[in-house]
């Protein structure tokens, strides 16, 4: 699955993940995986400097309601790892 966010997607912050104590905003531009390992792709804010083609890989705690970009961005996740 592939999905590129859509203009009310961002107008609604669905694309905008916070990882608080790494310090780094990601403000995803497309989302793509299947079951639980997915990588979002787009603009990171780490310290106030922004770093485009930014990639993060995470795997959910638990399958996806279903495979919606809202239901798989307010997920839990179980881990993470910056691609960049």
């Amino acid at each position: 699955m592939k999905y590129v966010f859509t203009d009310e997607d961002i107008k609604d912050e669905k694309n905008v993940i916070e990882i608080e104590d790494e310090n780094v905003k990601i403000f995803g531009e497309s989302l793509e995986g299947e079951g639980k390992v997915y990588v979002l792709t787009g603009v990171a804010l780490i310290d106030g400097e922004r770093y485009h083609d930014f990639q993060v890989e995470f795997e959910l705690e638990n399958d996806p309601v279903s495979e919606s970009a809202d239901d798989i961005m307010s997920a839990d996740w179980k881990f993470y790892d910056f691609l960049c």
